[in-house]
């Protein structure tokens, strides 16, 4: 909080931006089994979201950014930028770690669904206790150096980043990341490695199609090690597509995690054949306006799980999945204000089909 007072004296004498959002929703489950809703999803829950940008030069800018949720309060923004370039720019601080397609947008205020991608959901997953989340939750934001930049031609253009950040914190008595710890503990790095990774996105923005605006292919990587001794390694992968065809969007996503098992056979279920266990979820989501005010969207994503099981999983198999159908409409009676309705069916293969319903509301400022 030291961060957003200083930054709001600031913008009494310099150029500083502000911007938020806050969301209010409402989960209905369409059935009785209760206990798929977890802690975070029974009645009204709400996101917000505050940020300050100071523009120190024409190549110094500072921003923070606080934000609460399912993870309680947090620090999700502190870091300068100094960019010499448009091709080269060097990020210092706390930051969101450029992970996949979605990691810029995962705000609600800048997504059309009421709900994260399955393999990026974080408060809103059913049964999430049960699979310890999906592939990497977000918001992820973690504490390093990054370098950015983008090369720009006359019909397209290649951004890139290199980043070494703490790297997410797990245990080795349960063989997985701990994202509960990542939160709070953010202030130092529990094993002394830092996890490094990268992004590239080629896009095209000058195509035969008249119709046709736009067309990106996004590449990302991540590994670092997670548990106290820095003997335990996970590694995450991503490969994106993004286009715009007339007023319509179509993203799609495809990535993976492999996370390191410690060599403790009596914590498993099974001999440890592979010393690791396999993360994988997609995304494929169509959306766009029909008019003014109303939006519309359509979503398929899932999650995969492989792997060894500890004593105490709930879990019923080694290899388990879920998928998930969204449909939902958005009203937008005036600048700044969205009501979300939202329709999920789930498809789990050690559970029984839910139906979810959700109603929100989000206000940008």
């Amino acid at each position: 909080m030291t961060g957003i007072l200083t930054l709001a004296i600031v913008a009494l004498f310099g150029d500083v931006n502000v911007a938020g959002s806050v969301y209010l929703n409402q989960p209905s489950l369409l059935g009785s089994h209760d206990a798929a809703l977890g802690a975070t999803m029974r009645g009204m829950n709400a996101e917000t979201s505050l940020k300050l940008v100071a523009d120190v030069s024409d190549h110094l800018s500072a921003s923070v950014k606080v934000c609460h949720g399912c993870h309680g309060m947090s620090l999700d923004q502190a870091h300068v930028d100094w960019v010499t370039s448009d091709a080269f720019g060097v990020r210092a601080g706390r930051f969101p770690v450029p992970f996949g397609e979605f990691y810029l947008r995962h705000d609600p205020a800048n997504h059309r669904s009421a709900s994260k991608p399955l393999p990026y959901e974080m408060g809103r997953m059913l049964r999430r206790n049960s699979f310890n989340l999906t592939v990497l939750p977000e918001p992820y934001p973690d504490n390093g150096v990054e370098l950015f930049g983008t090369l720009r031609g006359d019909t397209m253009e290649l951004a890139y980043s290199a980043y070494a950040v703490a790297g997410l914190k797990g245990n080795a008595s349960t063989g997985d990341l701990d994202f509960v710890r990542s939160r709070l503990e953010p202030f130092a790095d529990n094993n002394r490695t830092p996890a490094v990774g990268g992004r590239l996105v080629l896009a095209f923005f000058d195509l035969p199609i008249e119709a046709w605006r736009w067309f990106a292919i996004g590449v990302s990587v991540m590994s670092g090690a997670y548990d106290d001794e820095g003997d335990l390694r996970y590694l995450l992968g991503s490969l994106d597509l993004y286009a715009r065809v007339g007023r319509l969007n179509l993203r799609s996503e495809l990535l993976f995690r492999r996370t390191d098992l410690p060599n403790n056979p009596a914590a498993f279920r099974t001999d440890l054949v592979d010393g690791f266990t396999q993360r994988e979820g997609f995304y494929v989501q169509a959306d766009g306006p029909v008019n003014q005010w109303v939006e519309w969207l359509a979503r398929v994503d899932g999650f995969r799980r492989a792997g060894p099981l500890t004593l105490n999983s709930p879990l019923e198999t080694e290899e388990t999945h879920i998928l998930r159908y969204t449909a939902g409409v958005n009203l937008l009676p005036t600048t700044g204000l969205t009501f979300k309705i939202n329709y999920e069916y789930w498809q789990f293969a050690d559970f029984a089909d839910e139906q979810i319903l959700h109603t929100g509301i989000v206000g940008t400022f």
